[in-house]
């Protein structure tokens, strides 16, 4: 039988406790023992469980991006080979609170790496796994001809052919240009949006999935660019996708009403934007993952940027105030909660991949922010995003710091799902409860920034 998070007894109001009417007026929801109440600003983060790599050994491969089946039950995470020559673990999360890894798949050969993962929201027991060639070069210059295997593959592990244990590769698609770093689904048609990394022409791909034995590439669009990231909006109609390099850079909106013939609507250049300066201001360089809220006429971007002064998330305005689909609005940004000026081997305090969370009227954030591990932010107001505790994913090996990727949210059973590159993957409860610790910190336990700050010198 499947469990729950321990906070089932705990009433959720959810998505239905926010007042939207309210909200698009750009305050936050009224104060009330069910959101907003007290001096803590609303935002809890606590571990459930943890599968830590086999052998505790955080060298067997480098973890990347976590995803989850739509039920809840199987947790899927790619990787970069490393010893354990691995790029796609499937885990059990039957029991939240011990996740267990039920196979580990290869790469089809030692010159492929896998950056992304996706669970068929169509078809159980199927997840898709991208393919690139594992020494991409720079981004302004990528790898485009290798003897590796570029595109995705598709992993059958309960839905015809094969099992969890022994899962099947029933079909693989090549793409043109230097492999798939993301890819997304339609929830609601056939279709797969993969990124094939080409800085100076059309970078995204439009798959018809409707036979997942045989999918096949229908569409190329976009501007110029690298397109690093895009998510499909259902209420929108419409394709959210985060340009990162290349001759374009910035926020592209477009209409996929004709999934499979999409129309670009608008695009915001961060050419036109300042660069990043100071730590805590916004600046707007290398755009890198774009998260549309379901319930608001808003948009998150994340922005990985590693030089002196990282990258944070910025608040767009798509129709809650005066933006729109055809020109997005940035309204507010923040950094991680220990954001601070870098150097060489100091650490990445830069953002990574977030997912928003509806919880007793409150809007959560929780981004899987590398040194700063897993970490939650209040955006209720979101001219007003505060960070709230942070928890470092660096448990169960000796000598090794937070360097957590993804953080993905799982509705059906309300737990969030993170993948730390070097320490596995990790299950968490977030809730709209009040914010606990100084700083950000949580409780006793959740963050020592000393004893990470040492582990770097």
């Amino acid at each position: 039988m499947v469990d729950t998070p321990r906070r089932t007894f705990v009433r959720r109001l959810g998505a239905a406790g926010i007042a939207t009417t309210g909200l698009a007026q750009g305050v936050a929801a009224e104060d009330s023992e069910t959101n907003r109440s007290g001096d803590r600003t609303r935002g809890r983060l606590d571990k459930l469980g943890q599968a830590l790599p086999p052998g505790a050994n955080p060298d067997h491969v480098t973890y990347t991006f976590g995803h989850v089946s739509p039920d809840g039950t199987w947790g899927a995470v790619s990787s970069f080979p490393e010893d354990g020559n691995v790029i796609s673990s499937l885990y059990d999360l039957s029991d939240l609170e011990d996740p267990e890894l039920v196979h580990e798949l290869g790469p089809p050969n030692d010159m492929t790496r896998s950056n992304d993962i996706k669970f068929d929201p169509h078809r159980e027991g199927i997840y898709i796994r991208s393919l690139e060639a594992d020494d991409e070069g720079p981004l302004d210059d990528p790898v485009a001809d290798t003897e590796g295997l570029e595109g995705i593959e598709v992993v059958d592990f309960s839905c015809e052919e094969g099992t969890p244990t022994d899962p099947e590769v029933v079909a693989t698609l090549e793409t043109p240009y230097t492999g798939v770093h993301k890819l997304t689904d339609h929830p609601e048609e056939t279709v797969l949006y993969l990124v094939d990394k080409r800085p100076d022409g059309p970078g995204i791909i439009g798959v018809d999935f409707s036979d997942h034995r045989n999918p096949t590439v229908e569409a190329q669009f976009g501007p110029d660019g690298y397109c690093h990231d895009m998510e499909v909006d259902t209420v929108r109609d419409a394709l959210h996708a985060a340009y990162i390099f290349g001759d374009n850079v910035g926020y592209a909106t477009f209409d996929i009403s004709d999934p499979l013939n999409p129309t670009q609507l608008g695009f915001f250049d961060y050419d036109d934007q300042p660069d990043y300066e100071t730590v805590g201001e916004p600046g707007f360089e290398l755009a890198h993952q774009i998260h549309p809220e379901p319930k608001r006429d808003l948009a998150i971007m994340g922005d990985e940027v590693f030089d002196t002064i990282p990258g944070g998330k910025h608040v767009f305005d798509i129709g809650w105030g005066e933006g729109s689909l055809e020109d997005p609005k940035p309204i507010a940004f923040m950094g991680s909660p220990d954001a601070r000026e870098q150097e060489e081997g100091q650490g990445v305090w830069t953002t990574h991949f977030h997912d928003v969370i509806y919880d007793r009227g409150e809007v959560l954030l929780v981004d899987g922010g590398y040194t700063q591990g897993t970490w939650v932010a209040n955006i209720t107001d979101p001219c007003d995003p505060t960070p709230t505790e942070r928890y470092a994913t660096d448990d169960g090996i000796d000598d090794v710091e937070p360097y957590c990727w993804s953080a993905y949210y799982n509705e059906a059973r309300e737990f969030a799902f993170a993948a730390d590159s070097g320490t596995g993957a990790y299950t968490f409860e977030v809730s709209a409860l009040p914010a606990r610790g100084e700083d950000c910190g949580g409780p006793d336990g959740h963050f020592d920034l000393d004893a990470i700050l040492d582990d770097e010198a």
